[in-house]
């Protein structure tokens, strides 16, 4: 099946509102708390109103599975349960950095639990470099990574 990236409209906001309230995408937050819907509403209309940030739907075939998005060159990203370790994310993530070069940027950076499912290095096989640990309460809790787009 064909992995696409469509631009985010309005009717997708209670979709990416489901996926971002998953359990398995909550816990690699750094909020983990199930986010409202008044809460959503206004980040996403946010979002919507600024013009540093992007973001997109992940189709997989005719179905949405994920969300990914880019604000203030930041990278962010989740996936429905079931369509993860599928390449469905490396496929998305490929066709985000070509929007992001055709948008004029020229890096891109991230920061990811310690702690987390997924490890760092479906981040590393995509090119993306750890510049630094974040620690919290003097324990390693995220990593500080970059992704130059050439």
């Amino acid at each position: 099946m064909k992995v696409e990236i469509r631009d985010v409209i309005e009717k997708d906001w209670d979709f990416i509102l489901k996926i971002r309230n998953q359990h398995s995408n909550r816990i690699a937050f750094h909020d983990t708390t199930i986010t409202s819907i008044d809460t959503h509403r206004k980040y996403m209309t946010k979002l919507r109103d600024d013009p540093n940030s992007f973001h997109w739907i992940i189709m997989y075939g005719e179905k949405a599975v994920g969300h990914i998005k880019i604000v203030n060159s930041e990278l962010g990203y989740f996936l429905l349960d079931g369509y993860k370790g599928k390449g469905i994310g490396t496929k998305a993530h490929e066709l985000v950095y070509d929007k992001a070069k055709q948008l004029g940027l020229k890096k891109l950076a991230a920061t990811i639990k310690v702690e987390r499912s997924t490890p760092l290095s479906f981040e590393e096989k995509l090119g993306w470099v750890k510049k630094k640990i974040v620690y919290k309460n003097n324990k390693a809790y995220s990593y500080y990574i970059e992704k130059i787009l050439d």
